[in-house]
């Protein structure tokens, strides 16, 4: 029996448009052709060869594969076809699932920056893997760290921006301060992370005091943003005791200029003790 191509269409959950494309790319093969009217007739077997090929692409098979696989392919070509895909298909599981963590993360990390902008807490860092490929506004001319920055970035949001800033620096309230990646160690081993890539810094949770930051277009970051975390200290009895690093929250654009927000932790020490 032969159908009209609406009738094809309709049974496919598909545009009528759709079936003339897969016949354009030989998928399929109208029967007839009604003289007067134009309609395009089809077989059984042409809507049964659709739903194959939906399934294939369903799979992530592109057109050409799920017509090689259809018309040319042998049994046990296909099963290794997909078996390959297989393989795709639970990086891509891996991956996601790794998406839907970080999604809690980020999650939460918005929502701590708005808690914490320009206000002070005690806490224990997040330890992590990063590199600097900045410094001030100027990238590091080195082909193995610009080489990672294209890969890394790949990865967002696995992996984060990350802003740096020197002790000395901060104390003295200059204008100072890195650029770089970073990933949580609880990432490092999904990433294959090497910790002994030139420039690679792992940074250990330690206690500290953290903060958020913002800074609106046109102004770089600098270590003069900390004087409310210096003051924190003043008042509790602690001191500075090492650099300072953070993760970049987001960056929120409006009509006239844009403010990024940062997370940023500072180790600290205890005046009358020393003890970090």
């Amino acid at each position: 029996m032969a159908y009209k191509i609406g009738e094809v269409a309709k049974l496919l959950g598909i545009s009528s448009e759709t079936v003339r494309y897969y016949e354009r790319e030989g998928v399929i093969q109208s029967q007839k052709i009604d003289q007067e009217s134009g309609y395009r007739y089809y077989e059984a077997l042409d809507i049964n060869a659709l739903m194959r090929v939906r399934m294939y692409r369903n799979y992530g098979f592109t057109l050409q594969e799920a017509k090689e696989m259809l018309n040319t392919c042998t049994l046990e070509e296909i099963a290794e076809r997909l078996a390959e895909k297989k393989t795709e298909l639970q990086a891509a599981v891996a991956w996601n699932e790794r998406l839907l963590a970080c999604a809690d993360r980020m999650i939460e990390i918005h929502r701590s920056a708005a808690e914490m902008l320009w206000k002070c807490r005690i806490e224990e860092s997040p330890a992590m893997f990063r590199f600097c490929y900045q410094i001030q506004d100027q990238l590091i001319d080195d082909p193995e760290i610009q080489k990672r920055v294209q890969a890394w970035t790949v990865k967002m949001p696995v992996v984060m921006p990350t802003p740096f800033f020197a002790k000395d620096d901060i104390l003295a309230g200059n204008k100072n301060f890195a650029l770089g990646l970073c990933v949580m160690t609880e990432d490092a081993d999904f990433l294959r992370i090497d910790p002994q890539a030139r420039g690679m810094e792992y940074v250990p949770s330690q206690l500290c005091v953290h903060t958020a930051i913002s800074a609106q277009a046109g102004e770089l970051l600098h270590c003069g943003l900390f004087q409310h975390v210096l003051h924190y200290m003043e008042a509790h009895q602690l001191e500075l005791a090492g650099d300072a690093i953070g993760r970049t929250v987001s960056t929120l654009h409006r009509s006239t200029t844009q403010e990024r927000f940062h997370q940023v932790w500072l180790p600290f020490k205890n005046k009358k003790t020393g003890f970090q």
